[in-house]
């Protein structure tokens, strides 16, 4: 799917899960206990109450897209919202100088551990948003947003509801100040979020479709949209 993210039709939002409520309180349950998990031929080591890395989230999707387009990353790399830094972690052992950030301290702390026990080299900061980040700027910048449009109801919802967008929206104004001249950020996006939000946070990007996966039991989409500030 070689497209701008804006040319999508209305047949790619018919998201139409039986049980969204009940899918989205055992994801959450999931995440109430520790686990441990192989990622690309790493371990990684998860708290509860962070995102983790299991077979089915949006880690491993990110995972599977970016290095699908490995070649076209550039080689300095900020990630938001790491969680168990899984991903920046993955990138930097295949080359990459890898900067990682969350607001949670928690995750913060798993991330600088399992980078550690991979005996991986990344820098861990927390910081809300781009606060940690001064004036460095960076070729790619990822951050794995979370993907429902659904108010957040209690605290673990964080990893996996953006209501309204908000967050989306904050990242993609912020986010050119960090880029290098020919610097992208790329973003994760799926059906079940605020399309009118997305759509309006991207109006100042030319905007590619990455990588992109379809679920048909649900009729879910997920895409990583690459964009560049115009």
């Amino acid at each position: 799917m070689n497209k701008n993210f804006s040319q999508l039709d209305d047949s790619y939002w018919s998201f139409d899960h039986p049980d969204l409520a009940s899918a989205n309180a055992k994801f959450l349950e999931r995440h109430k206990t520790a686990g441990v998990y192989q990622v690309a031929g790493l371990t990684f080591d998860c708290p509860s109450g962070i995102y983790q890395p299991h077979e089915f989230g949006s880690t491993r999707f990110a995972i599977r897209g970016l290095f699908a387009e490995f070649s076209n990353l550039g080689t300095r790399v900020l990630e938001l919202g790491t969680g168990s830094g899984a991903i920046g972690i993955c990138l930097a052992a295949a080359g990459l100088d890898v900067t990682l950030l969350d607001i949670d301290p928690v995750a913060v702390e798993c991330a600088k551990q399992n980078a550690a026990a991979n005996n991986i080299k990344v820098n861990v900061f927390q910081s809300d948003l781009f606060g940690a980040v001064g004036d460095q700027k960076y070729d790619l910048i990822f951050f794995n947003i979370p993907l429902m449009d659904k108010e957040i109801e209690e605290p673990l919802e964080i990893i996996s509801c953006d209501f309204g967008g908000e967050l989306f929206s904050r990242f993609l104004l912020e986010a050119p100040q960090y880029l290098t001249p020919n610097g992208q950020v790329c973003v994760s996006i799926a059906n079940m979020g605020n399309r009118k939000t997305i759509l309006k946070a991207l109006a100042d990007y030319n905007d590619t479709i990455m990588y992109a996966e379809f679920y048909a039991g649900t009729g879910a989409w997920r895409w990583l949209i690459s964009a560049k500030p115009r």
